[in-house]
């Protein structure tokens, strides 16, 4: 009788380890061939028990043995299953919470948008200057020419034009 994948997802951590009986191991590896979905669950099964095996050899996963008192119907289960669920667990959120940390640009970090944005920002302010100072020249323009300066001032704060047209105003 065939197993369903429920059955041999049950499987999968012992027949990794190769705690199953040639029988069932032979039964496992051949639902394995036919099914690509149990497949990809045993290689990320595997992937996870190596990233772990890596972090317990290194040291960095020391704990305290902690106690948890376990229903006597759960005693039957065996327990590596549950090791190795709660080890992906635990590498799944380590993992996560150090590639988030990772592609996370620094606070004071300048992405080329932002440059870009910068540069855009300088070029119009200067060619707005540039032309407030062109007509600076007319006395009757002298009222847009002040409009012109403090429209610079207050939508390009941090370019070197607004500094500038700061200075003209006062």
């Amino acid at each position: 009788m065939e197993k369903s994948c429920k059955e041999i997802e049950q499987m999968l951590v012992d027949y990794s380890d190769g705690r199953l009986s040639p029988s069932e191991s032979s039964e496992v590896a051949e639902h394995l061939e036919a099914c690509e979905r149990c497949r990809r669950m045993l290689n990320a099964l595997q992937r996870s028990l190596e990233l772990t095996g890596v972090i317990w050899a290194d040291g960095l996963a020391e704990t305290e043995a902690i106690r948890i008192p376990i229903p006597q119907k759960a005693r039957k289960l065996r327990w590596p299953r549950y090791a190795a669920a709660a080890a992906g667990i635990i590498l799944l959120l380590t993992t996560s919470i150090v590639w988030h940390a990772l592609i996370r640009p620094a606070k004071n970090e300048i992405n080329f948008a932002e440059i870009e944005r910068r540069i855009v920002e300088s070029g119009s302010a200067a060619r707005l200057l540039a032309a407030a100072d062109l007509l600076a020249k007319y006395p009757d323009a002298k009222t847009i020419v002040e409009r012109q300066y403090r429209y610079v001032v207050k939508t390009y704060p941090e370019t070197p034009a607004a500094a500038e047209a700061k200075s003209k105003i006062q």
